[in-house]
């Protein structure tokens, strides 16, 4: 896969004249949790995906950096996007990915053709928690903390219907580097995008995962109120829908942007 200027692993299907979806991954995972959307948008879109810094087969964030700025990651996908001569996009993230999909919202409404959050919330457990993990994850190694931090992710549902799916993951996220994960927690820990929300005519469809435990419905319920929308929530789903329900999920996010292309 190619690599941008800043180190970024991406993927970019392009095709000529069809309007570019992103995809956005949560925390810890990479651009894998949206292989089994990729296929079912290709007919009708470009579509680029992307690992975050340290995940995947991305760089990890430079040694000089102590802390992310809050605009870190919008920054860092739009000259991504500079540099693949994308203008406008409809944009799909999950958790971390659906705070960065705020972020557009607010910040650069007028490159988003529409935006799909899910798993996330306007504000995503709290400051000392992620900082608490920052410290765990330097002190301890992914490596050491991916087991039990996977299992929060899938819903029991889940683990039961696909049995390697907590063995593949916990390798992703153990191969994740501490630094860049443990950077991209204390980001979370500031970001509240309570007061920086309205409602725009931008279209936004959420998801949220009945089973979730890091940003359940409420949450998404919450942000609703605020983009004045609603929610869809999957039954038996915990935080990855994408992977969890690829063939329910798929559909949705594809008739979503089907009809807006439209």
């Amino acid at each position: 896969m190619p690599v941008s200027k800043a180190g970024i692993n991406y993927q970019y299907t392009d095709s000529p004249a069809k309007p570019t979806v992103i995809l956005s991954h949560p925390l810890g995972m990479n651009l894998h949790a949206w292989s089994y959307l990729v296929p079912e948008l290709t007919s009708n879109f470009s579509v680029l995906r992307y690992d975050l810094p340290g995940h995947g087969m991305s760089a990890p964030y430079d040694e000089s950096l102590e802390t992310l700025p809050a605009e870190k990651l919008a920054d860092d996908l739009l000259s991504l996007c500079a540099e693949l001569n994308i203008t406008q996009f409809h944009f799909v993230g999950t958790s971390i990915g659906g705070m960065l999909g705020q972020q557009l919202l607010v910040d650069h409404n007028e490159r988003l053709l529409s935006a799909t959050l899910t798993n996330t919330g306007m504000v995503i457990g709290s400051k000392a928690a992620w900082l608490d993990r920052q410290s765990q994850v330097l002190e301890h190694g992914l490596q050491e903390m991916a087991g039990d931090l996977v299992q929060r992710w899938f819903s029991k549902t889940s683990v039961t219907s696909y049995p390697n799916l907590l063995s593949q993951w916990q390798s992703f996220l153990a191969g994740t580097d501490d630094r860049s994960y443990g950077l991209l927690c204390a980001w979370l820990g500031e970001q509240d995008m309570t007061n920086k929300l309205t409602a725009v005519s931008t279209p936004v469809m959420l998801i949220a995962g009945q089973d979730d435990i890091a940003t359940p419905t409420s949450s998404l319920v919450q942000l609703a109120g605020k983009l004045n929308t609603s929610v869809v929530e999957l039954k038996s789903i915990g935080h990855v829908p994408s992977v969890e329900a690829s063939r329910e999920f798929s559909d949705l996010v594809k008739s979503f942007l089907c009809e807006i292309k439209s």
